[in-house]
């Protein structure tokens, strides 16, 4: 299961709801720049979690409206969603990196082209670092989960940054 279905068969989860709503669920959650969700990924998404009988939906006539599609979970979505998060939040994942891809052939640029690339990726974690501080600042901590959501990549790109500074100390 891909991770825009696992988002997709959690929010249902929730509760039922139509695509234009699910689609403001997973903006107002900030999804969206996490897993690259756009709006047609969604439909694509609903029809094939549909098609593995995850979902089912059902069409909602409106009063001089556009009609809507809802959608629900079904038990096997249920108990696929619950095995899919276990399984998620058991197993550390790894994420593709151009960036190793290029280090490995770090070697082929010169001293000067490799510390600038590396100066300029500094930077950018530092601003990475800074809007993850803002939102942690402006936002409401109240639910542990909420606040491991924030955290969580915001401890990763320190990590990061200190690596990549100790790592140019070497160069």
């Amino acid at each position: 299961m891909t991770q825009v279905e696992l988002v997709l068969l959690g929010i249902v989860t929730e509760g039922e709801n139509h695509a234009y709503n699910i689609e403001k669920i997973v903006e107002q959650r900030g999804l969206r720049e996490r897993l690259s969700i756009g709006f047609s990924t969604i439909y694509a998404a609903l029809k094939k979690l549909e098609k593995e009988y995850l979902v089912e939906s059902r069409y909602d006539a409106q009063q001089n409206l556009p009609g809507k599609r809802i959608f629900s979970v079904t038990p096997l979505g249920k108990r696929t969603f619950t095995q899919e998060m276990m399984k998620s939040l058991s197993v550390p994942q790894r994420t593709e990196s151009a960036f190793e891809a290029a280090l490995c052939f770090a070697h082929l640029l010169g001293r000067a082209e490799l510390k600038e690339s590396l100066s300029l990726y500094d930077a950018e974690l530092s601003r990475q670092i800074q809007i993850k501080v803002r939102e942690l600042t402006d936002c409401n901590l109240n639910e542990t989960v909420k606040r491991g959501l924030l955290t969580r990549p915001l401890t990763l790109i320190q990590a990061e940054r200190k690596w990549i500074r100790e790592f140019m100390g070497l160069l």
